[in-house]
């Protein structure tokens, strides 16, 4: 089946329960070896490492990204996260992703984005799917213990910051994250759970009135961080720059913020639909630069 999935991710319409389940367990059980904080670093200059922003249930971009990569060859790609939830091929882009793991584990990555959530799912779409496709509830555990498994942020070529939302108001959150084994219940721990939630959820603003955080229009704890709590973090790790995804900017489907240093990718094309079309965006790291790679 996982064979089968990787050469026509369309099939998943196919997929049994059984298979599902079994592709969940097989990449939770890679996942779980994984630290909070992925340390993904090429093996030489030369090398290339492919982010890759929200796909949010779009297969048709998910296929054209995967003919890049098949192009590009990098040695490492890297999913910030929400694979699903929204589109019309929300299970398919999922299991197709799995099995990338499982195939490769050291090759493909993926990070907890805000959609990696029971309770957004349960809102934005993809429970339903699920109920639609199996006639039960039963995925509920399996797919809470994966998401529980996943990483949260990466450090790339100890250089580059790549996460799903933002950075939080702690500033020493990483340093916590790198001292953590995996848990369950990391969302309930009241030490850290805040801050996790913020890097899931927050977004930049770049205004002279806001250096540091604000309340968020997203909803109750969510933040805008400025170009001061920026610019602190950064300093604060060594970082040069941050890449995340988490928002969408029409027409050109990505933005700059603070100099360049901030990169924001959305990698589902027309996501909005017709009246406000985007090109699904990603990133190509070589060293510490970073390329714009966008794909009409």
């Amino acid at each position: 089946m996982i064979k089968k999935i990787l050469e026509s991710p369309f099939s998943v319409k196919e997929i049994s329960f059984s298979d599902f389940i079994d592709i969940i367990e097989k990449s939770k059980i890679i996942f779980e070896k994984e630290p909070y904080v992925l340390k993904l670093n090429a093996s030489s200059p030369q090398e290339k490492i492919l982010i890759i922003g929200d796909i949010h249930g779009n297969l048709p971009s998910l296929v054209k990204i995967k003919e890049k990569i098949d192009k590009i060859k990098p040695e490492i790609v890297l999913f910030l996260g929400d694979i699903v939830d929204r589109g019309l091929y929300q299970l398919e882009c999922l299991c197709f992703i799995l099995c990338l793991k499982i195939t490769e584990p050291e090759r493909y990555f993926l990070l907890k984005g805000n959609h990696e959530t029971i309770e957004i799912n349960r809102y934005y779409g993809f429970l339903d799917v699920l109920l639609n496709q199996f006639g039960n509830t039963k995925y509920m555990k399996y797919l809470l213990e994966l998401y529980n498994s996943l990483s949260l942020c990466s450090i790339i070529n100890k250089k580059i910051f790549c996460v799903h939302g933002g950075i939080p108001e702690d500033i020493e959150i990483i340093n916590k994250l790198k001292k953590l084994d995996k848990k369950p219940n990391l969302m309930s721990d009241p030490e850290i759970s805040n801050e996790v939630f913020q890097m899931i959820w927050n977004d930049p603003i770049e205004h002279e009135t806001t250096p540091y955080f604000v309340d968020n229009f997203r909803g109750e704890g969510i933040k805008r961080f400025g170009y001061k709590a920026f610019e602190e973090f950064m300093v604060h790790y060594g970082f040069k720059s941050l890449i995340r995804s988490h928002e969408i900017f029409p027409p050109q489907g990505y933005q700059y913020f603070f100099n360049g240093r901030l990169l924001t990718i959305f990698s589902s094309n027309n996501y909005r639909g017709q009246f406000a079309p985007n090109p699904a965006t990603i990133a190509l790291i070589e060293d510490s630069n970073v390329e714009l790679i966008i794909i009409q």
